[in-house]
């Protein structure tokens, strides 16, 4: 991958890299994300917009989103936390050391909105709350 940004696309040798290439970019979109909760992404697009957030506004969470904009560079960094630090385990933590910003999307007129995100992510094992008690419980 290194040499050419090309992966070979036969055997565990092709499989590998691409699972390289994937943790890479995800590395690269959880430190453009993490700029944002740290106060350092004015001007360069929404966290809501772009990296990992990004693609889940695009299909279909954009009006959770939209409705909870400070809940987006969070999101990213629960999201890098899943796919790389281990998992449901470290989603969590960092889900529960946001749950201010996470709470807005568990209120009963946001809920409705951010119902299908919450569902999607489920798909993937991604797991999020689906209530303020379970984020609170959750949390504990």
């Amino acid at each position: 991958l290194a040499a050419d940004d090309q992966c070979s696309s036969e055997g565990e040798e092709g499989a590998i890299c691409m699972l390289n290439a994937l943790q890479l970019k995800a590395a690269k979109m959880d430190a453009e994300n993490m700029a944002w909760l740290d106060g350092e992404g004015e001007g360069k697009g929404s966290a809501c917009t772009t990296g990992l957030v990004g693609m889940v506004y695009s299909q279909g969470g954009q009006a959770c989103l939209d409705a909870c904009p400070q809940a987006c560079a969070p999101l990213a960094a629960a999201m890098a936390a899943y796919m790389q630090h281990g998992g449901q385990p470290a989603a969590r933590q960092e889900i529960c050391k946001y749950q201010t910003e996470f709470s807005c999307a568990l209120t009963a007129s946001t809920y409705p909105k951010c119902a299908v995100l919450v569902t999607q992510a489920a798909g993937f094992g991604f797991q999020l709350p689906r209530s303020q008690s379970q984020l609170t419980s959750g949390c504990r």
